[in-house]
């Protein structure tokens, strides 16, 4: 996951190719995961485009010094990542697709703080009854 998430920044990809690429490698893992085959990153290198230098994933990942196994069983949770932004604590559950991350999603690191814009309508109508049970009291 790491490995993807900084091979996309050092290839200075937009927010939009980013997205792509990691819907690219989820698909791929979850192919070999459905396939019961592990993934293998020389074929997984070629889900990525290479770096403005000409390094591919594969490379990558070695010059960094990654340790990636030449190949792995694929694991859902791990996967999930790269496409979602899952957390849950204190009461507390949230799931978002990680392309809304600025967007419609906004988190501020310096107050700790998540907003979201465009309520989904069911949590949007859960909120409504309550407040308004709320004045009725």
């Amino acid at each position: 996951m790491q490995a993807v998430e900084d091979y996309c920044d050092d290839a200075r990809l937009d927010k939009e190719e980013k997205n792509n690429y990691r819907k690219q490698v989820y698909d791929y893992c979850n192919d070999q995961l459905k396939a019961g085959d592990e993934v293998v990153v020389k074929e997984l290198a070629s889900e990525l485009p290479e770096t403005p230098e000409g390094t591919d994933f594969y490379q990558y990942a070695n010059q960094q010094g990654y340790e990636l196994e030449a190949q792995f069983p694929a694991d859902r949770t791990t996967m999930r990542k790269l496409t979602k932004f899952v957390g849950s604590g204190g009461g507390l559950s949230v799931n978002f697709d990680a392309m809304l991350m600025g967007e419609r999603v906004f988190y501020d690191p310096d107050t700790d703080t998540l907003t979201i814009k465009g309520t989904p309508p069911n949590l949007r109508d859960q909120l409504q009854r309550r407040l308004s049970s709320r004045d009725d009291e």
